[in-house]
């Protein structure tokens, strides 16, 4: 340090006593003990350049200019940390393999290292996804037994008089007084008496007497009196004025329309019954759903009554119609309730695993032959905007690394999987970790890339002020101009909602699993209390889908179990807040920012908002805090009266 430590005192030794302000002074002895920091070469851990230099002396080549992955627009003659974001440089060639194609990247082995570049394999395996469902217990329509009047008449007494009672078939519902019920017993009587007397009589005569017979019976069966009354009047050989009807069915009275003294007629209904052994769960499906969902599949679903409990039911129908206020189909289930702990009613959560095959057909059973498996990509492989999906497709290569982008049709997400379509082979390499940096670079050198795909592009980045100020107003002015006029009545009502997600937004900056998920289940609430009837025309459609899916991905993101979870729901609110906010707008005098991450979810990015101009990253929270710019600012829109 002796060397140093005299340079840097002949350094100081040049400081002129007046004319040179504090500021001035303060960056000359931080570029001074800087300086003797690099000729010390007494760090402890070697620097960027270091680790670059050994083995790779051509990285510290004069002509090598050093950029930033995430903000390309940086390029400097020497390597260090990007002056936006602190991340470590890498190099850039320049120049380039003239001998690839357009659509194809060559890095050096140090340059992929340094970005981090990772691949794995296409390969057929299991399309397997959890599919949640959110729906409701409700009675078996063909266990419903309605109990009606089938003769004219008074109800003298009533067996059972309460809704809820548990009747067992053959018991005793009501005891009437019926005239016609009476008359008939008499017919009864004297046609049984007329058999008796009519058996020495002839053939013909004993015949009409015993079909006269026949028919008083079936008439009083018709009237809802049973084998064994009939049997008990005739042996009596006497007409009651007052008979009972008893329960054709077992289960529970769920409805009570019979009163004491009230009089009936055929048809008049008195009970209801439900037999509630077997149960019905009608789920709410989303046409996103659907694909994943088929007849025959296993349902495993919760109720809050009986916390840690698993309930299983097996789907039986889904509605061919699907509701155009919802957007949302309805999937009916069979449970066995046998024990009867299960009550109508009930709110339940559900989860369906199903499976794809390669033809994206759902199997029923579980397993899959390989031959038979669809293609998958890792969900962090794809660069999707708008209708494009682009891969990067790591290539054979003699030297470098060799990357060709890729345009890919996509199927179903399968959890951390995509379905490939088309466009990949089975065992080909595609760019999993890495691949935002390698679109960077191609959009550097003005060649095809996810946001350009004719190429020509200017290098993507961060705006901060300046020429940024036209984008972002350009974007403000379209929002309202596809701005759906409400009342000002309606747009105050979201106020509670923004406020709810602001919550989850910065419990998740905070890394704070517990608040999240609370913020997450008073979404729910907040978007399911606001009365719909203020959204009227064009508005009222795209409030209830927007609503639904708000309030989908609310609940998911409150049942998270841990914070990755919840930030993965978290993004899919976000996406639909935006929209609400871009449609709606909002009534309270904060200013909204809306703010972007472009390092989330495997440099795939995301969007949320935010009350504040600061940066509050909730995708990484304290790991990343500050990632991410601002792409654009609005002020309350106040729509309506």
């Amino acid at each position: 340090m002796t060397g140093s430590g005299s340079f840097i005192g002949r350094l100081l030794g040049f400081i002129p006593r007046r004319g040179v302000g504090l500021m001035g002074f303060i960056v000359l002895i931080a570029l001074t003990f800087s300086l003797g920091y690099r000729l010390s070469g007494d760090s402890g851990t070697p620097s960027l350049q270091e680790a670059m230099s050994e083995g790779h002396a051509h990285a510290a080549d004069e002509s090598t200019t050093w950029t930033c992955s995430m903000h390309p627009q940086i390029q400097l003659p020497t390597a260090g940390k990007c002056p936006i974001c602190f991340m470590d440089l890498i190099p850039l060639e320049s120049g380039g393999d003239e001998s690839i194609d357009p659509n194809q990247l060559s890095l050096t082995a140090t340059a992929a290292k340094l970005a981090q570049i990772q691949t794995e394999p296409v390969r057929r395996a299991v399309a397997e996804a959890e599919v949640r469902l959110f729906g409701r217990l409700t009675y078996d329509e063909r266990r419903l037994s309605y109990i009606t009047a089938w003769a004219p008449g008074r109800l003298d007494k009533l067996h059972i008089d309460f809704t809820g009672a548990t009747v067992k078939n053959g018991e005793p519902l009501v005891t009437m007084y019926s005239p016609e019920l009476l008359a008939t017993q008499e017919e009864l009587i004297q046609a049984l008496r007329a058999v008796s007397s009519t058996s020495d009589g002839g053939r013909l005569l004993k015949a009409t007497a015993q079909t006269t017979l026949e028919a008083a019976r079936e008439k009083l069966r018709l009237y809802g009196l049973t084998d064994q009354q009939v049997a008990a009047i005739e042996k009596r050989d006497a007409a009651e004025d007052h008979l009972t009807i008893f329960s054709p069915a077992s289960g529970i009275v769920i409805h009570k329309n019979a009163l004491e003294g009230m009089y009936v007629t055929p048809g008049t209904r008195l009970f209801t019954i439900a037999d509630l052994s077997k149960l019905w769960v009608i789920f709410d499906a989303y046409e996103t759903d659907l694909p994943w969902l088929k007849v025959g599949q296993k349902v495993a679903f919760t109720a809050k009554s009986f916390p840690g409990e698993q309930f299983e039911a097996a789907i039986t129908f889904i509605d061919p119609m699907l509701s155009t206020k919802t957007r949302t189909t309805r999937v009916r289930a069979e449970v066995d309730n046998s024990g009867g702990r299960l009550k109508p009613g009930m709110f339940t959560h559900g989860v369906v695993t199903a499976q794809l095959d390669a033809d994206g057909v759902v199997k029923v059973t579980s397993g899959t032959h390989n031959a038979e498996a669809p293609l998958l990509v890792p969900a962090t492989a794809p660069l999707i905007t708008g209708k494009r999906a682009v891969v990067y497709v790591e290539l054979p290569h003699d030297d470098d690394r060799l990357f060709e982008g890729r345009e890919i049709l996509l199927g179903p997400r399968a959890g951390d999987f995509y379905i490939v379509k088309e466009g990949l082979r089975e065992g080909e390499m595609v760019v999993t970790n890495g691949a935002f940096k390698i679109d960077a670079e191609l959009q550097i050198h003005a060649k095809p890339s996810m946001m350009s795909p004719e190429g020509g592009a200017p290098p993507p980045g961060h705006d901060h002020g300046g020429q940024g100020a036209a984008p972002v107003a350009a974007a403000h002015e379209s929002k309202l101009v596809e701005a759906v006029a409400i009342s000002h009545q309606a747009v105050m009502t979201l106020t509670d909602t923004y406020d709810a997600y602001f919550r989850l937004q910065a419990a998740l900056a905070d890394d704070d699993l517990e608040a999240a998920t609370q913020a997450a289940d008073n979404i729910a609430a907040e978007i399911n209390a606001i009365n719909m009837k203020l959204f009227e025309g064009d508005a009222h459609m795209l409030w209830m889908e927007l609503s639904n899916d708000i309030a989908k991905h609310a609940v998911a993101a409150a049942a998270g179990m841990d914070i990755e979870k919840v930030r993965t729901s978290f993004e899919l609110v976000s996406n639909s807040i935006i929209e609400l906010h871009n449609k709606f707008g909002h009534a309270d005098e904060r200013t909204y920012y809306l703010a972007f991450c472009p390092m989330a979810f495997g440099n795939r990015g995301a969007l949320w908002l935010q009350t504040g101009s600061i940066i509050n990253n909730p995708y990484f929270g304290a790991a990343m805090l500050r990632c991410g710019e601002i792409r654009d600012e609005t002020v309350a829109m106040k729509m309506g009266n």
